[in-house]
């Protein structure tokens, strides 16, 4: 996703080369026709073609990062706080492209730059280790107001059950999410529930193109142990299962969905419980999280304690002047 030097370099040289196939071709014509000129012509559009995605995302990458999604990262995502300075600025420069190349759309629901940042982070945080990954199976997200059904219809009524989904069918390409369940996935880093990163497990899964537990570029020796281990698993009764809720053992796909979630919410935890498993997922995902997210933060901004003289002048309390004009609606 991100354009590394390296990487331009090679986009550049194939860009050469379709221009200069172009020619090439064109040429060969002309020993039939005078069709070499057209040839030189179509070379510099088929150059910018081939570069116009590396060239966007080297000019969304020099853009400046804006302060308000900053001040998002610190205060939400513990990942992003727990990376050193360098990584930060990778992190970064993965929501810019993100955001850049993704639509994020609100049904019946307000999509504010909090809502993008965490769909982002979501989709950031399981590849942040990959080379470069890119999401191909993915066109929009869409925000919904609250559950839904399995007919993608929004819960107004209080009926569905589901938080999230990878769109099937008709809806292929598409993510749908529960707005609130998103926010909620990261107000708690450690709760072993996050349900943008669940989904998003699901197409680092789908890459290969069937959603079946067992994603692509996996090691080599990891394959088969992990197989073996989810077989297990699924097959034992539901009285001698692990600490892992329950809705993991609906098929493979789940189980390692909700392990991703485990893995990066509840780290330590699994590799207490179960080191081998642990051990599986630290390869696939290229990263330690029990020791990188120990001690992890959020920098949640400051309030103004309750007992603390209203900044207003009145010589109150906070709780007994303006605070209590907020709640009550008033104007300060």
């Amino acid at each position: 996703m991100l354009i590394t030097p390296d990487k331009n370099r090679r986009n550049q040289r194939f860009a050469l080369l379709l221009a200069a196939l172009t020619v090439i071709l064109f040429g060969l014509l002309a020993y039939y026709r005078l069709w070499l000129l057209p040839g030189v012509l179509l070379s510099v559009p088929a150059f910018f073609f081939a570069r116009r995605k590396c060239l966007r995302r080297m000019r969304v990458m020099r853009q400046e990062f804006p302060p308000l999604w900053e001040g998002i990262l610190r205060s939400r995502v513990a990942y992003f706080n727990a990376l050193n300075d360098e990584d930060r600025e990778r992190f970064r420069q993965f929501v810019k492209v993100f955001l850049d190349e993704t639509r994020i759309t609100g049904i019946r629901t307000e999509v504010d730059e909090e809502t993008r940042v965490l769909v982002a982070a979501s989709a950031i945080i399981p590849v942040f280790r990959f080379t470069d990954w890119e999401y191909g199976h993915l066109g929009e997200v869409l925000i919904y107001p609250g559950s839904f059904d399995d007919d993608y219809q929004s819960d107004e009524d209080g009926q569905g059950n589901i938080l999230g989904m990878v769109g099937m069918g008709h809806l292929s390409g598409v993510m749908i999410l529960s707005k609130p369940s998103l926010l909620a996935g990261f107000a708690n880093p450690d709760d072993k529930h996050n349900v943008g990163i669940h989904e998003f497990a699901h197409l680092v899964d789908k890459a290969d193109g069937v959603i079946d537990g067992l994603p692509p570029g996996v090691p080599a020796e990891v394959v088969r142990p992990w197989i073996e281990w989810v077989g297990e698993e699924l097959a034992e009764p539901p009285q001698r299962r692990a600490h892992i809720r329950d809705y993991a053992y609906t098929n493979e796909a789940e189980y390692f969905a909700v392990l991703t979630e485990y893995f990066f919410e509840a780290p330590e935890v699994l590799q207490r419980k179960n080191p081998e498993l642990y051990a599986l997922l630290q390869k696939m995902f290229r990263q330690d999280t029990a020791t990188f997210l120990s001690g992890a933060k959020l920098h949640r901004p400051k309030r103004l304690g309750r007992n603390s003289r209203c900044p207003c002048g009145s010589g109150k309390k906070y709780k007994k002047c303006c605070l209590r004009k907020a709640r009550q609606g008033v104007p300060g």
